[in-house]
């Protein structure tokens, strides 16, 4: 998969990276995407905020705690490029100026090192963010695209609204995106056994996102307006799932709750998605030496 002047050696990618990744078979991957920070933190009620509410599938907390890009660029990206491939960290903010602003602390702490962002749109849980809309897509993306310069990668990640993803994508695509990501987490809520316990609130993501986000990624694959290369996110965890993504029009797959829930998926699936082309390839080589 070519982004920019970037070649994914894999379609294999990790997402929501942990700060403290560690293990063999990383090195195989496409790309390296870190879990989503912002300019200031954000405090929250939970550390993690992460629940696992049925097979496979977790709930993310409206209310978990973010780190800021400072504490990314300085204490925690050093691990994550020793694995070699590219990095890119996934920014998200509440408005255009908040996007502009970490965009611009990118650029001056990290822009050599880093190979771009990942732009991650989503609609916020108060009244405070802006609406999300295509234009709003375009501006954001845009103003990152100022900020970080022509060659820099940028991956927009859009909401799980298959009937309204492509024009998100094509808002992104006019903004200078390189690629497109469908899609982050789905809004839900999840009742405790305890009757006396609030509901917890956030992101489905794993096993119940995936029909939506294979739908979202039909969408755009099937939209001749939008040309940019697509990353199918959501619920992934085989071989088997990689191929449906990849069959209903992604480009390459990032991975995200598989690797919460099973650290080492995302380098095992690498590793055999790279076996496979080596294999493929061998057989083309003797096919074309046999039909001499």
């Amino acid at each position: 998969m070519q982004l920019g002047a970037v070649t994914l050696q894999n379609p294999i990618c990790l997402a929501a990276a942990s700060w403290h990744l560690d293990g063999p078979g990383y090195e195989r991957l496409g790309a390296i995407f870190t879990r989503t920070v912002t300019m200031e933190p954000k405090p929250g009620l939970y550390e993690q905020g992460i629940w696992q509410v049925a097979d496979q599938t977790l709930l993310n907390a409206t209310n978990m705690r973010t780190e800021n890009a400072e504490i990314l660029v300085h204490e925690h990206l050093p691990n994550l490029l020793r694995y070699g491939v590219p990095v890119l960290v996934s920014i998200t903010a509440p408005g255009i100026p908040g996007f502009r602003k970490i965009a611009r602390f990118l650029k001056r702490e990290a822009g050599g090192q880093i190979a771009g962002v990942e732009v991650y749109i989503t609609c916020t849980d108060t009244a405070k963010g802006a609406e999300i809309t295509p234009k709003f897509a375009r501006d954001a993306t845009e103003a990152v695209r100022n900020e970080l310069g022509p060659e820099a990668i940028i991956v927009v990640k859009l909401p799980p609204w298959p009937d309204f993803i492509r024009g998100l994508a094509l808002g992104a695509q006019e903004g200078g995106a390189s690629a497109i990501a469908a899609c982050n987490t789905l809004k839900g809520l999840h009742l405790p056994d305890d009757a006396t316990t609030e509901p917890l609130i956030g992101g489905l993501s794993g096993e119940a996102l995936r029909p939506v986000a294979l739908r979202c990624v039909y969408e755009l694959a099937h939209d001749e307006r939008i040309t940019l290369p697509i990353f199918g996110t959501g619920g992934i965890f085989t071989s088997n799932h990689v191929t449906d993504y990849l069959r209903v029009g992604a480009n390459a797959v990032q991975i995200a709750s598989g690797e919460w829930l099973d650290p080492g998926l995302t380098a095992r699936l690498a590793e055999e998605c790279a076996n496979d082309s080596q294999s493929d390839e061998q057989d083309m080589s003797r096919s074309n030496l046999v039909s001499r």
